[in-house]
């Protein structure tokens, strides 16, 4: 049996990428880590993000606030921009990424250089080290017609383009 896509945009089937952190495996490198927390987002699995949280911010983290904040928000794709450390001999990491998302009817970006490091041997969030302004997109234009880049698989002009 095939899953679907997974919403990190690796290209991938969930059950081949996002899919085995969300179910409780640990992520191999904070990339991983990364990409499951978006597509735990997309997913609203927001148990998910309470746990992978370093120990220190769970305190701040509400399961019912964040649904009720993101429950109606569509997410159009991922990119990771940079990464840092964060490898599987590392203790420590950062990624680079730009989190596009439709929330209220508005198109947005949400774009974040993250830390996280090995707590207790498995990859946590560590915190956001700065939300850098984000440089202009050095992307290929996409035609009406052509597959929508955010891994929908669904042509462009009924995807994000619509």
């Amino acid at each position: 049996m095939t899953s679907s896509p997974c919403p990190c945009g690796s290209g991938s089937a969930l059950d081949d990428c996002c899919g085995p952190y969300i179910a409780g495996a640990p992520a191999p490198t904070a990339q991983a880590l990364m990409r499951s927390r978006y597509s735990a987002y997309v997913l609203g699995k927001f148990g998910y993000l309470a746990e992978t949280l370093a120990p220190e911010l769970r305190g701040d983290f509400d399961v019912a606030e964040a649904k009720d904040a993101f429950g109606n928000t569509r997410w159009d794709g991922l990119e990771i921009r940079a990464a840092t450390g964060g490898g599987p001999d590392d203790e420590t990491g950062t990624v680079e990424f730009i989190a596009r998302y439709r929330a209220g009817g508005e198109r947005r970006l949400h774009h974040e250089l993250s830390s996280f490091r090995r707590e207790g041997g498995r990859w946590v969030f560590d915190g956001e080290v700065m939300n850098p302004k984000a440089p202009p997109r050095q992307a290929a234009k996409v035609g009406r017609n052509a597959p929508c880049p955010c891994g929908s698989g669904k042509k462009y002009k009924k995807c994000c383009g619509a």
